[in-house]
């Protein structure tokens, strides 16, 4: 199994930081076969890191579960054609406040790509924006990112 989180930025944000830590724990622990972190932008991230950190042009050649934590990049990583089960982490700190368009995106995400949050407040105002429930991860895991 591949698990894959694609970022804007590998800017040393705390949730960056959790994604980083994430993926180490599930390559040491076996959790996944390979683990790679996509991005836009690339930044300093003082994390070291036992996966592989590609530009999101090498998403073509990603196969397996790829978690995207903004919804600007919801369309490129939706019109990849391999075998790419998307999930949508819900972070709160990821939405520009006032935006109507992703608001929107939101509305139409929501029944296309499962969406999950890290923590109760986050599943809150998802479900305010949208009226859709998402569950909670129980853990900010790869195992549990999997089980979605």
């Amino acid at each position: 199994m591949n698990l894959g989180f694609y970022v804007h930025s590998t800017s040393d944000t705390p949730l960056n930081k959790d994604i980083s830590q994430l993926l180490n724990e599930a390559v040491e622990n076996g959790v996944v076969k390979d683990a790679s972190l996509f991005y836009n932008n690339i930044d300093f991230s003082p994390t070291g890191k036992k996966f592989g950190t590609f530009n999101s042009t090498d998403l073509w050649s990603f196969n397996g579960t790829l978690v995207v934590t903004n919804l600007t990049l919801l369309p490129m990583a939706s019109n990849i054609v391999n075998k790419i089960k998307l999930i949508y982490l819900y972070a709160s700190s990821e939405i520009k406040k006032g935006d109507m368009g992703q608001l929107m995106e939101l509305l139409n995400l929501s029944e296309k790509i499962p969406v999950v949050a890290r923590d109760p407040d986050d599943k809150k105002e998802f479900y305010r924006l949208t009226k859709h429930t998402i569950p909670v991860l129980d853990k900010f895991s790869a195992e549990e990112i999997l089980k979605v």
